[in-house]
């Protein structure tokens, strides 16, 4: 287990998915230092929030949004 909070764990993730990141939930184990069940429950709850799934692939990424032109 690692040292950091669970708002800490959540922010680490949520930063990489802001930029453009993908992940699979075992890149999130490794990345926050959680286990596999713990990496998914973190990914679902993030998905209720924000615009976050896991693709076909399993990946973990941000929907894709167009702004509105103006």
């Amino acid at each position: 287990m690692t040292d950091q909070t669970p708002v800490e764990r959540v922010a680490v993730v949520v930063w990489h998915l802001a930029h453009g990141d993908a992940f699979h939930t075992s890149e999130v184990c490794k990345m926050t230092g959680v286990s596999r069940q713990a990496a998914w429950v973190l990914m679902g709850k993030i998905s209720r929030v924000l615009p976050v799934y896991q693709a076909d692939d399993g990946r973990w990424q941000v929907l894709a949004m167009r702004e509105a032109e103006v």
